[in-house]
């Protein structure tokens, strides 16, 4: 399962890290800033995005509902410990769950577990498969 970080906390990150790696992923992708975190979805597939919300450039909502499009199948964790007073519904719709810091280890044990059981449920449908690749322009 591939997973990116998105936090500025060098602390939050290995955090992440370790508890991914635990709990059997490879090692996450991280990103320091929305700028960052933009380069990287570009250019990779996630299933699970962990999105800070307090960020150096472009913060963690300025780029959920971009990042929703472009891993349309990811899950997105909105992690802060500043969630605004207000937020509103297509914002909140673009995240999966919202978890404020500090996230407990057993919280982001089973999001982690939950999001490589999802992801393993993807590949076997994607398993299903049957058209001929040669069709496709």
């Amino acid at each position: 399962m591939r997973i990116l970080i998105v936090d500025d906390d060098p602390a939050v990150v290995d955090f992440f890290a370790q508890v991914a790696k635990t709990v059997g992923n490879e090692t996450p992708t991280t990103a320091e800033s929305g700028e960052a975190a933009m380069a990287c979805v570009i250019n990779n597939k996630y299933d699970l995005i962990t999105l800070d919300i307090r960020m150096p450039g472009l913060s963690g909502l300025e780029i959920l509902s971009m990042l929703r499009n472009m891993c349309p199948h990811a899950i997105i964790a909105l992690i802060s410990g500043h969630f605004p007073d207000e937020m509103s519904e297509e914002t909140a719709h673009c995240a999966d769950v919202m978890l404020e810091k500090p996230v407990k280890l057993k919280v982001l044990t089973a999001l982690m577990e939950s999001a490589r059981a999802i992801s393993a449920e993807m590949d076997k449908v994607k398993a299903l498969d049957s058209f001929d690749q040669k069709h496709i322009a």
